[in-house]
């Protein structure tokens, strides 16, 4: 399972923020989703939130030693199952 580099919330701008040797990228979190004892977060790149056609990115989160770890969801079955059931939630 692939860990994220370094990430903290901008409470200010109530946004997620990764930041790597390319710089940083921002996400809003759009929506978490809790499935079978795992819990994912959906996060829209910030300059596509008002965006009609906007993409998308779930990551899921590990807790490790007290901390969460976002993580991205490498075993396709997984990648659907958390996508239909987001997908569920926006009928």
């Amino acid at each position: 399972m692939a860990e994220m580099g370094k990430y903290w919330v901008d409470e200010e701008n109530g946004q997620l923020v990764f930041q790597d040797e390319e710089g940083e990228d921002r996400f809003v979190i759009e929506d978490e989703i809790y499935l079978d004892d795992h819990k994912y977060i959906i996060l829209i790149p910030a300059d596509l939130v008002d965006d009609e056609e906007e993409e998308a990115y779930i990551m899921k989160v590990i807790r490790k030693d007290d901390q969460e770890i976002l993580s991205v969801i490498e075993d396709d079955n997984e990648f659907e199952r958390v996508k239909e059931a987001y997908l569920g939630l926006l009928d």
